[in-house]
């Protein structure tokens, strides 16, 4: 066998292992990652800390008094995990409000026998500091348990409401041509949201028209969107309900009205966002506040509901919503702040690992890449855990987002030693090639003297 041939046998060799270390490394990738799915619910890739002004105005154009006026504002909440607030200022020309609450877990804030004189304007301001997420799911459709169809929460979702017909023949119909013949009901809610995305067309409403007259027409603004993806949910016996409140498009921005989107439920999972008229499937952004989560009981889908028993024929009422960032001191916790350096460092982890992959490193090293992974996918783990038990215990978010902090450093330096050392195997194969070719060609240049 002459020297070419050995050199192509070699080169033969050095492939095959090098795929086998490379098949081998993807399924002890997809080995991890079906084990820990069940844990790792979401991701969260983006935090704010930030404030958030709520002013309403209702100003009386006319001379004679406003009599008897009720306001009702709901009250931005800790619902889900996706946004923590603190309410820290409610200020209003008449005083403070009485707080109402509903079977929905709805608060409000109440102002009665409110009187604006003539020419007059009665203003209410609420100030929120918040901490927001922005999250997308990771769905396991193997991980979805049956629905406990007996539960509270099952029975309660999946009714019809006032402007939520699930009843109605026509959407159940609908339903079951979406779903007919799947069983995953991932999938489902998939298919019903690709409808309601494909068939209506955005156009602003005067008022609110209901899940039948989005069917049926086809058009709607977000309210629409939001009644027709829940009324076909409930109706294909899919947990669902509206979210109503505000998102902004950008921070700094300054709102003049509301927004709608939805939720669904899923056994293990618990309440998965969808915002149809945004395009965002099992994701929200970081902009997104919810104040009534359906069924309100005290006024219906609205920012906040003013009326009187006498007084001119109407009033002039505006509203203004904006946020902006803020320090995280203004919470008074550590949390916030760590919140943001761990969704960092999971972030900077995450492209490391990305350049990683696409220089080769975790094929040249995988023991070094699945630490760096599982390390990764830790920390992840453990920022979930502190986002959802910080509202119900402090101490163990606290706990919980030291370690993914922690863990996420790890993976970052996992990450960039796997780049460095692979770009010293590169530059020291590269020499050695050099040093190779040089010998040889002196060689050549010997012989031809």
């Amino acid at each position: 066998m002459n020297h070419k041939h050995k050199h192509v046998l070699t080169f033969f060799c050095l492939a095959c292992i090098f795929f086998l270390h490379a098949s081998a490394f993807s399924q002890s990738l997809i080995a991890i990652n079906t084990e820990n799915l069940s844990l790792l619910r979401y991701e969260a890739d983006y935090v704010l800390v930030g404030s958030l002004k709520h002013i309403i105005q209702i100003n009386n154009p006319a001379y004679s008094k406003v009599v008897g006026g009720k306001l009702f504002v709901p009250i931005i909440r800790n619902e889900t995990a996706r946004h923590y607030v603190i309410l820290y200022n409610v200020s209003s020309s008449v005083g403070q409000p009485t707080i109402l609450s509903d079977g929905s877990g709805n608060s409000y804030a109440c102002w009665s026998s409110i009187i604006i004189d003539g020419q007059q304007t009665f203003t209410v301001e609420i100030n929120y500091y918040i901490l927001s997420f922005s999250i997308h799911y990771l769905i396991n459709s193997s991980l979805i348990v049956d629905y406990n169809k007996s539960s509270d929460l099952y029975e309660k979702y999946t009714q019809s409401e006032e402007l939520i017909q699930s009843d109605n023949l026509n959407i159940i119909s609908k339903a079951q041509s979406l779903t007919s013949g799947e069983d995953n009901t991932h999938e489902k809610v998939s298919k019903i949201y690709n409808f309601v995305v494909a068939h209506m067309r955005y156009a602003i409403q005067d008022k609110e028209r209901g899940a039948l007259w989005a069917l049926e027409n086809g058009v709607g603004d977000c309210s629409e969107y939001s009644y027709l993806f829940v009324a076909l949910c409930r109706a294909a016996g899919i947990p669902a309900r509206a979210q109503a409140g505000f998102a902004f498009h950008s921070v700094r921005e300054t709102l003049e009205d509301g927004h709608m989107w939805a939720e669904y439920y899923l056994e293990n999972y618990g309440w998965v966002p969808v915002d149809a008229t945004w395009r965002l499937f099992d994701a929200l952004d970081y902009r997104h506040f919810s104040s009534i989560q359906s069924i309100p009981g005290v006024i219906p889908y609205a920012n906040y509901v003013f009326n009187y028993t006498t007084g001119p024929k109407e009033t002039n009422e505006n509203q203004t919503v904006s946020i902006k960032p803020c320090s995280a001191d203004a919470f008074g916790d550590p949390f916030p702040e760590n919140a943001v350096k761990t969704v960092q460092r999971v972030n900077q982890a995450k492209f490391a690992l990305f350049l990683a992959r696409v220089f080769g490193a975790t094929l040249i090293f995988p023991s070094e890449a699945e630490k760096a992974e599982q390390t990764l996918l830790e920390s992840q783990i453990k920022l979930q855990n502190a986002i959802d038990s910080w509202k119900t215990s402090p101490q163990l978010a606290q706990s919980s987002i030291a370690d993914a902090l922690e863990s996420a450093e790890e993976a970052v330096r996992c990450g960039w030693m796997l780049i460095v050392k692979t770009f010293i195997l590169f530059i020291g194969v590269l020499t050695v090639i050099m040093l190779a070719a040089l010998v040889v060609i002196r060689r050549y240049q010997a012989q031809t003297i």
